[in-house]
């Protein structure tokens, strides 16, 4: 590959890795702040039983806090962007679901917004999320991270 094409990929994926880490770090947030909410959020997917709500609505920020964190600073960026990958396959399915069974909700996705739904304006941002993921986990080289010196 000619070293300016390579340099240019390393570059966006750099870009996408801080910007990955800037969504998922201000998801993460909004989440725990309001853990009430989410957990309201997540039960009005009405795919987990009762018992695993609060279980995943507890612990799914702390991993979108920590993918998010390594995304920032550039440490395990290859199994960062893979867990990012994950969850937006797990989003897009949960929010595709709601919006085929009928299920009128916000995606919870940043905090609590009882006004919104899941419209297909955040499919398609769950689509670029994982784009941007994959794109990351292909080619981030440790450009503009502290990886190399941790």
């Amino acid at each position: 590959m000619n070293p300016r094409t390579s340099a240019a990929l390393a570059w966006t994926a750099a870009l996408f890795r801080l910007g990955l880490g800037v969504v998922f770090g201000w998801a993460a947030i909004q989440k725990l702040i309001d853990p009430t909410s989410f957990a309201t959020a997540t039960a009005n997917y009405q795919l987990l039983p009762g018992a695993l709500v609060n279980v995943v609505a507890a612990t799914l920020p702390s991993l979108e806090l920590i993918v998010a964190v390594a995304l920032l600073i550039g440490v395990a960026t290859s199994g960062a962007a893979l867990v990012v990958a994950g969850l937006n396959v797990v989003f897009l399915v949960a929010m595709l679901q709601a919006r085929a069974r009928g299920i009128d909700i916000d995606c919870g996705c940043f905090g609590s917004d009882p006004s919104g739904s899941i419209g297909w304006a955040d499919v398609l941002r769950d689509v670029a999320l994982l784009g941007a993921s994959l794109w990351v986990f292909a080619f981030d080289r440790d450009a503009a991270s502290l990886g190399p010196w941790l």
